[in-house]
């Protein structure tokens, strides 16, 4: 890089041309009084050493603005080069432009942060020497939304990319505890029910992030990892925010169906999401979405996907061409709710949320491998005591169901204040339009129905937080509930590290996922010792 080290300023002590000066003027003294004195020669001697001494003081106030000026271009060739080596100088605080926090990327329920609009220029001032501009800053942490920012434009209109990375690790102790051998599923088959102990990363996100192009067009780009199923996908979306009111986005991401599904995994209040919502939740599909908050408080996704049941549809084993809808609508009075169930933030005045989501699909039979089982996050569409509804011979002998029609709603609600927490939802599900090979079917559809409620305070204010859980299922064919309750501690008083002691008493699961817990059928008590970071 060129040495812009900056010249140092002048003295102030005599320069060799003032002193000749002033010999001068002793010279021409000493000789007019060598002469004769006249009134002609006192005038003109009188002259001379005025003319020389106004000359002087004019030669004295130029050296002393020449040394002012030389020591302002130093300080400004100085920022310039504190600004080259990427250091904060003293008057940083340009504006840049902002890619959507990595706090919230796994946070399909949040509100977008301000869109992302180009910030003018680092620019050096207008005389200064000219240097070279760096188009990228590289290399920095963003506090506010706890992501590395690998790259970024000084200049996002005529240099529009920014690259970010973040890492959300789940790490988890589960141990099960079996209090009967075995369940019987609906047609009356026996299935043994198994205790299991197992330490498992259940979740490991590497996430990728930033804008490119255009500050406005945004993507996120995710992988998805987890030791439970021993399985790794891939997750993401590109988006373009045409507004704060209005945002587009076509990707691979959670269907909204459920409050509780549909916010991230990071700010559930146990370890994992309850069963109740295992069991009514939508899943992961390739789809387009809009969302958006188009007046303060009031925020909503809608998602045309795929499927509302499965993970794995590829284009190459997809049955049928029927796609699902997938809503969510929320409403936060004080528009200061925040995320999650936890009240991190200690609210002083109380803030409230009231939701409500929808599902609407035609489901048909994609088949029921060992695969189809064993994909992260992945739940299949069950009947209330925890048998698989497309499985051959679930609804009578020889009779598979090819398709059906369902339809979810959900209600929910929740507050904050000062540190205690409260949330709750009711989920109310049809199944009906049954399509059947091997014979017709001796029911006409299903209705089941569920809730969850929970809570939580904290004893120390954003550190230490008790909390209680329960959750349940009824529905045709018999149902499950659960309750219990455990601590979580903030070892740095935010979201982004948490650890997390639970103990859930289980009755009569019908709820399956690998990464929670959950087992079709089983009665026992679940032990969970769980730490969660975000880098």
């Amino acid at each position: 890089m060129t040495d812009l080290a900056p010249a140092r300023p002048r003295s102030r002590r005599p320069s060799p041309r003032r002193a000749a000066i002033a010999w001068l003027c002793l010279g021409i003294s000493a000789n007019a009084a060598a002469q004769t004195p006249t009134a002609s020669s006192d005038t003109g001697v009188a002259e001379a050493v005025e003319k020389l001494a106004r000359r002087l003081e004019d030669l004295e106030r130029r050296n002393a603005a020449l040394s002012d000026q030389n020591a302002e271009l130093s300080r400004r060739v100085d920022e310039l080069n504190r600004r080259l080596e990427g250091e904060p100088g003293p008057d940083a605080g340009t504006p840049v432009v902002e890619a959507e926090p990595l706090a919230d990327l796994l946070e399909p329920s949040w509100t977008d942060p301000p869109p992302a609009s180009a910030g003018p220029p680092i620019a050096a001032p207008a005389d200064a020497p000219s240097a070279p501009s760096p188009k990228f800053r590289v290399g920095e942490y963003d506090e506010a939304a706890g992501a590395y920012v690998l790259v970024r434009p000084t200049d996002a209109q005529k240099v529009p990319f920014e690259l970010r990375f973040d890492l959300i690790t789940q790490a988890r102790f589960m141990n099960f505890a079996r209090s009967r051998d075995a369940w019987f599923d609906s047609a009356g088959e026996r299935q043994p029910i198994r205790s299991f102990n197992s330490f498992e990363v259940a979740r490991n996100f590497l996430v990728f992030s930033g804008f490119g192009i255009d500050p406005r067009l945004q993507f996120s780009a995710i992988v998805f990892s987890s030791t439970s199923i021993d399985d790794t996908v891939y997750l993401g979306w590109i988006n373009y925010r045409f507004s704060r009111a209005f945002d587009l986005r076509v990707g691979n991401w959670l269907v909204p169906g459920t409050r509780e599904w549909y916010e991230s995994f990071r700010h559930t209040l146990g370890s994992d999401r309850l069963m109740a919502t295992t069991f009514f939740r939508p899943n992961i599909s390739p789809g387009v979405w809009a969302q958006g908050e188009p007046v303060d408080g009031l925020n909503y996704v809608a998602m045309l996907a795929n499927s509302l049941s499965r993970f794995s549809q590829g284009l190459a084993t997809r049955v049928g061409s029927s796609l699902a809808f997938g809503g969510t609508v929320w409403w936060e009075p004080t528009d200061d709710y925040g995320v999650g169930v936890s009240d991190v933030e200690h609210h002083e005045d109380r803030s409230f949320r009231l939701g409500t989501s929808v599902n609407v699909a035609h489901e048909s039979n994609q088949g029921l491998s060992l695969a189809s089982l064993r994909n992260p996050e992945d739940t299949l569409i069950r009947l209330s005591d925890g048998t698989p509804l497309f499985r051959p011979g679930a609804l009578a002998p020889g009779v598979e169901l090819s398709s059906t029609n369902l339809q979810l709603w959900t209600v929910d609600a929740a507050m904050k204040h000062r540190g205690l927490g409260i949330s709750g939802e009711y989920f109310f599900r049809w199944l009906n339009g049954f399509q059947t090979v091997g014979g017709a079917s001796p029911y006409e559809g299903f209705f089941d129905h569920g809730g969850l409620l929970q809570a939580g305070y904290f004893v120390k204010p954003t550190r230490l937080e008790a909390f209680a859980r329960t959750s349940f299922v009824l529905g045709r064919f018999g149902g499950g509930a659960e309750y219990g309750g455990g601590l979580n501690w903030y070892p740095r008083g935010t979201r982004t590290w948490r650890t997390t002691f639970e103990v859930l008493r289980v009755e009569g699961s019908p709820a399956q996922n690998f990464i929670t817990g959950y087992r079709a059928g089983e009665t026992g008590t679940l032990f969970q010792l769980q730490w969660l970071s975000d880098f």
